[in-house]
């Protein structure tokens, strides 16, 4: 099995690419497995084959023990530990080639504390494992945001534990030259730098931002460089994104693309 850990902002669209690249998996006849792990998911675009769910209800949590919506949240993913190892019984069953595990919304009340990354590491239990940080498009247009953004993916990298693909979802929002841009900005500290400035950022912040990037995904790492951008509405990218995703399960012998996909 190879397992798919899906994090990113709430709102990011972390449900509908799981639920895409789920499809796009199976039309190129892959078996896969959808793992909701959000505790307070009202709707989900896709039916989970293993869902947390079926063991805890945030909501119930919260009207049983008066909690806000947070608290709830919190209380429920600490609960998980009690269900871990039922919860990988029902993955290992399913017997998928790809497992992609779809996060809670408040990913900072998952991957920021102790029993998060814990209960992935636990579903995963030694098998090949990558996380897929998604940035919300309209986000990463923002040079501010998108620093933000690079900070958020390289501490969740540094949380879970797992090598990272990064990719901007919603792509369908952005032309071309504004991917190129983007692009630009990570994989260059003096553009980002510029960009940061240009936006109104004191240099000396953005100075210390663009450096601390660079320092922190020195060159030949997969984060914060090497975006993908993908749209779970239109398909585009989905196969970008694979093709990295490979690179780091299997050493891309199963499939790769060396130009982006063309743009729908």
């Amino acid at each position: 099995m190879f397992f798919v850990v899906v994090v990113g902002p709430a709102g990011s669209g972390k449900s509908h690419l799981v639920d895409a690249l789920g499809d796009w998996l199976e039309f190129n006849e892959l078996d896969v497995a959808r793992v909701n792990l959000d505790p307070a998911a009202e709707w989900l675009p896709y039916e989970p084959d293993v869902d947390v769910r079926d063991y805890i209800d945030a909501r119930s949590i919260m009207e049983k023990h008066m909690l806000g919506p947070n608290g709830a949240l919190v209380a429920s993913v600490d609960m998980l530990m009690n269900y871990v190892d039922k919860i990988r019984s029902e993955v290992e069953a399913t017997k998928a080639n790809y497992v992609l595990i779809d996060t809670p919304g408040q990913m900072e009340l998952f991957a920021f504390r102790d029993t998060g990354p814990y209960v992935v590491r636990e579903i995963i239990a030694g098998e090949r494992a990558a996380a897929l940080f998604i940035f919300d498009a309209v986000f990463a247009s923002n040079p501010r945001s998108l620093a933000s953004s690079l900070f958020l993916a390289l501490s969740t990298r540094l949380r879970l534990g797992l090598p990272q693909v990064n990719a901007v979802s919603k792509a369908d929002l952005l032309k071309p030259e504004q991917m190129e841009e983007i692009q630009e900005q990570v994989n260059s500290p003096e553009n980002l730098y510029n960009a940061l400035v240009a936006g109104g950022l004191d240099p000396l912040m953005a100075e210390a931002a663009a450096k601390s990037l660079e320092a922190l995904a020195p060159e030949g790492s997969t984060a914060p460089a090497a975006l993908r951008f993908v749209s779970a509405l239109s398909g585009y990218g989905l196969d970008d994104v694979y093709a990295a995703l490979q690179q780091v399960l299997a050493g891309g012998e199963d499939f790769y693309t060396e130009e982006p996909s063309p743009r729908l």
